[in-house]
């Protein structure tokens, strides 16, 4: 039998086997008798774990939080507050200005009203808690093609309109009565007198952006013409209350105005939508006093969500290559347990469904190229029963070793950081492939079998090896 032949089969039968049994304490004389004279041992190692801070994490999806809300497991609060821009497709177009015009009553085009609109698909907490928020236009547009953090602030960078007659407008809330909506969303009317940078004066803000529209058709032509020349985009931030968060979809503005159409009169909605081809970002206000705490707690590990906590592992790379510098590593597995929730409440978080695993050295340069888990520095689980089961780390652990063999290991070399992420896939031929995976921004949260200080935290990693004997 050929040598490849022989390391697939033996791969093949090694990870049968490890999926069915946790006990591999037998596998090597199970498996064969000298078949080929390929020779199959196991171990099993203790791996430790610990909680880190996240601190700021790279911000880049569509969905928003709006709101403040208090983990009741842990105690902790998390509020979030919402930038975003707005986007104009290619070949734009409004209603004729003649509609408009005959519609109006001085012979000026107008807009009736106008309205931001953040729309929510699901919330945590108490949808009759009274919240407030302030809704303020940018002053210029946040710049594409740079990396920004959960906790980026507008207004701390200088990105707020301050000048008299700039869009400023407070709105108190609650779910409960956004909800009652067709479609659930926190509304904010923009009616007031607005005043543009050139000093000109309007009725309203869609009375500006309408007859910007007929006066620089050119500012419609795609995304970025209307954000530099137009609408450089709005920031939402939430200023009191606590007991809700709502779970933001997508952004509109929205411009009712008169249009004259045959013999009758009709209000005519101009909607205009924050897309994913327009930056669209959350900023994150974690209690780190709470988080600090959390970290602290060595009885388990803690994973958080946004930007608040992940789980750090220390894998004894040198005890697993021991004796085996040059055998094949064919199976490592390691399985991770959630511990159930005590606490009692209908307004709990949700667990991490996806959590990527990756070596501590190249969490930034995953996120920031935008890579996708590539089973050698990284991988990804999804939450099974009650576990996260990564089934075959084998390559992490020889690309560890030989960092470390070749004088390159840094202080973190042998380390990974379980992070909850969001997996984008696409499915073609009946295949599956993940295409994007991003830090999870939404409310999550979840204990790990884990920590130093836990007797039952024997978190084991299963081996499997195999060589060529000269017997």
């Amino acid at each position: 039998m050929k040598l490849k032949s022989i390391a697939a089969l033996v791969l093949l039968l090694s990870m049968v086997f490890i999926a069915c049994s946790d006990n591999t304490d037998t596998i090597g004389q199970s498996l064969t008798d000298n078949l080929d004279h390929v020779q199959i041992s196991t171990d099993t190692f203790t791996v430790s774990t610990k909680s880190i801070e996240a601190g700021p994490v790279i911000s880049k999806t569509t969905n928003g939080l709006i709101g403040r809300i208090k983990d009741p497991e842990t105690g902790a609060y998390v509020t979030g507050n919402m930038m975003t821009q707005l986007h104009v497709q290619e070949g734009f177009k409004l209603v004729s200005k003649d509609s408009l015009l005959k519609a109006s009553t001085d012979g000026q085009i107008h807009a009736d009203s106008c309205e931001m609109r953040f729309y929510f698909t699901s919330f945590l907490g108490d949808s009759l808690a009274t919240m407030k928020a302030t809704l303020y236009e940018l002053e210029k547009p946040v710049e594409e093609g740079k990396v920004y953090y959960s906790d980026f602030d507008p207004i701390e960078k200088g990105y707020i309109r301050t000048a008299a007659g700039a869009v400023k407008k407070q709105k108190t809330y609650s779910l409960h009565d956004a909800s009652k909506n067709l479609t659930a969303y926190i509304g904010i009317k923009i009616n007031d007198p607005y005043t543009d940078k050139n000093g000109v004066t309007y009725d309203n803000y869609g009375t500006y952006v309408l007859r910007t529209y007929f006066d620089h058709p050119e500012y419609f032509k795609n995304a970025q013409k209307f954000i530099y020349n137009v609408c450089p985009g709005f920031y939402l931030k939430t200023e009191s209350g606590i007991g809700s968060m709502a779970n933001v979809k997508f952004t509109e503005l929205n411009i009712f105005c008169h249009v004259k159409r045959n013999d009758s009169t009709i209000v005519h909605n101009i909607p205009i939508s924050g897309t994913e081809e327009v930056l669209q970002m959350t900023k994150v206000e974690n209690d780190n006093e709470a988080i600090k705490n959390l970290v602290s707690d060595n009885t388990c590990t803690y994973l958080k969500t946004p930007a608040g906590i992940f789980t750090e592992m220390t894998i004894p790379v040198e005890k697993i290559m021991a004796n085996h510098v040059n055998d094949t590593l064919n199976t490592a597995k390691i399985i991770l347990t959630r511990i159930n929730n005590t606490v009692k409440n209908n307004n709990q978080m949700k667990t991490p469904t996806s959590v990527l695993m990756i070596h501590k050295d190249s969490i930034d340069s995953f996120f920031n190229s935008n890579k996708i888990p590539n089973n050698k520095d990284s991988y990804i689980a999804t939450m099974t029963g009650n576990n996260y089961i990564f089934n075959n780390i084998s390559n992490l652990i020889r690309l560890m070793f030989n960092q470390k063999m070749n004088g390159k290991a840094s202080a973190n070399w042998d380390k990974v950081v379980l992070i909850p992420v969001t997996a984008s896939t696409l499915t073609s031929n009946n295949t599956t492939t993940i295409i994007k995976v991003s830090h999870d921004m939404s409310l999550t949260s979840t204990k790990l079998v884990g920590g130093s200080e836990n007797p039952h935290a024997d978190l084991k990693l299963s081996v499997i090896y195999s060589k060529f004997s000269d017997q």
